[in-house]
């Protein structure tokens, strides 16, 4: 979720209120400690993640700032690689964004992998191949940095510091609410430029985290397939678990 727009974009009044406040949780968040020392194989296997990632995605933009520049190559590869470059890696400093923020973008950018599919196809890359397979490494490189987040959190929940983290989690969410509830208010309000869905795809990631959360609570809740139901019961079907929903994500405050 980015904080703040850039130049030229819609820029919402809430956003610029609130983002002191969630910079400032965002760093208590930072500060807080491994959970009973189990965070550290984590934090190896993140930092693993993240060097791919970034690799993968500086490669991408330099490739493509190359052939911009190229004098020879036609304006049709130029523009496909412009085009790639602005949807992916639209500045180098994204590859330094927090963990949490390139896993929102791999979900963002998953739509515009199959959207720009013929210009990916139609760039070469050294070693064989296209530009294709270094963008859909690229994107799977934050699905996994959003898997490993996953994981830590369950651990921070369940953790000997899981008491202390209360309150912060508590403090975190309802800020959140909070603000989403300001900005749903600004988007509504007559003469706005914010568009309609602005405040849904703002929070698309974080939809996406709480319906995964249910559905593990849900499943954890459930009896086991051939368990016997309880006395006067009738026995619970065993459901497949849902596939994830693919939601396309603006997160432009």
């Amino acid at each position: 979720m980015r904080l703040s727009a850039e130049p030229g974009e819609d820029h919402s009044a809430t956003g610029r209120l609130y983002e002191p406040r969630l910079r400032s949780k965002q760093k208590e968040i930072d500060a807080l400690p491994d959970a009973a020392g189990t965070q550290a194989p984590l934090a190896r296997e993140l930092s693993e993640a993240d060097v791919r990632h970034d690799g993968l995605g500086a490669a991408i933009f330099f490739l493509c700032k190359a052939i911009e520049a190229h004098p020879s190559l036609s304006p049709e590869l130029k523009e496909a690689a412009a085009a790639v470059q602005q949807a992916f890696v639209p500045r180098l400093d994204v590859l330094r964004a927090p963990y949490a923020d390139e896993a929102s973008a791999a979900l963002d950018n998953r739509p515009e992998l199959n959207r720009l599919k013929a210009e990916l196809k139609s760039v070469a890359t050294p070693g064989g191949g296209s530009l294709h397979e270094w963008v859909k490494a690229f994107v799977a490189a934050g699905d996994e940095i959003d898997k490993l987040l996953r994981r830590r959190a369950t651990l921070l929940a369940t953790g000997e510091n899981a008491a202390a983290t209360g309150p912060l989690r508590g403090a975190v969410v309802g800020l959140l609410g909070r603000f989403r509830e300001a900005l749903r208010d600004e988007v509504q309000e007559e003469g706005s430029k914010l568009p309609a869905g602005h405040e849904a795809r703002l929070f698309a990631y974080i939809d996406k985290l709480n319906a995964d959360r249910e559905r593990g609570a849900r499943g954890r809740a459930a009896p086991e397939a051939g368990a016997p139901a309880a006395p006067g019961e009738p026995t619970a079907p065993v459901e497949p678990t849902p596939a994830e929903p693919v939601v396309v994500n603006d997160p432009d405050l």
